[in-house]
């Protein structure tokens, strides 16, 4: 046992241990250095670049704007919105000004350049509400034209460009339907007093007329764009209650998002 130590003291301090423990001791931080190199060159570590904004940009401008910026593009999803333009970047991923490793894929959202297509609802025999807030639903414009008939607010026939469509044709978003419905037995003579529409939003004061079988002519104030949510400020005929309309006659309402334009006497806050 101690003859074997002796060897062992010896061997660790002979000359050929202590060569190859100094080569040990200087190939190991360089293989660990090379190992580093190695692997920022292949995963470009510390080349990073700023991520562009590519909102606003037409599809066809894709290609020739990240050119030379290191980077690449995948459109992953489009989405119809008829107040948008057509074939446009709307939304990305990452962000503008995101720092980015190069050759990284950015996501992008555009808006579809055809709208898309869906199965038309049957409106026939609803109510003309029932049947509007259905085309509002499906992404239809729907517009309602009284007609002679027996059947009071209901929807007799839904035509588009002038001819019936029927229930399960394909159509565009974004089309207009035109709604006919019944004006109900003796209504054109009867008419209906003119409503009070001052002070209430458009959405509100349109459900109004519809239930009354009016039509609507909107006049908004410039820079509106939800016209829904806009206020009546003025109508034409005004309200009175010696006033009658006939089912389809037609309001011009007009709207406004300027509170002080609103004559609180006139509004439906303080009706007559």
């Amino acid at each position: 046992m101690i003859s074997r130590m002796k060897n062992i003291s010896a061997f660790l301090k002979s000359r050929i241990f202590l060569i190859n423990f100094g080569i040990a001791i200087v190939s190991i931080p360089l293989l660990l250095w090379i190992i580093f190199i190695s692997m920022a060159s292949y995963t470009t570590h510390n080349q990073s670049v700023d991520v562009p904004d590519f909102k606003n940009l037409k599809v066809r401008q894709l290609a020739s704007f990240v050119e030379n910026k290191g980077l690449g593009f995948e459109i992953i999803d489009s989405i119809w919105n008829p107040k948008l333009e057509r074939g446009v970047v709307i939304k990305q991923d990452p962000e503008p000004g995101d720092k980015v490793k190069k050759g990284r894929k950015i996501y992008l959202y555009v808006t579809s350049i055809r709208p898309p297509m869906i199965n038309m609802p049957k409106l026939e025999d609803l109510s003309l509400r029932q049947a509007l807030a259905i085309c509002e639903s499906y992404g239809l414009l729907g517009f309602g034209k009284a007609v002679d008939g027996p059947c009071d607010g209901c929807i007799i026939t839904q035509l588009y460009n002038n001819k019936r469509i029927a229930p399960g044709t394909l159509i565009a978003k974004g089309q207009t339907i035109t709604l006919l419905f019944g004006k109900g037995l003796n209504a054109s003579t009867q008419g209906c007093l003119v409503p009070q529409l001052v002070g209430l939003n458009f959405r509100a004061a349109r459900g109004k007329l519809m239930d009354l079988g009016l039509e609507w002519m909107v006049v908004a104030d410039a820079g509106i764009k939800d016209t829904l949510s806009a206020i009546v400020y003025q109508q034409e005929p005004k309200f009175g209650r010696d006033r009658r309309l006939v089912i389809g006659s037609v309001i011009d309402l007009h709207v406004t998002n300027d509170l002080s334009k609103i004559n609180t006497s006139d509004s439906i806050q303080n009706p007559l």
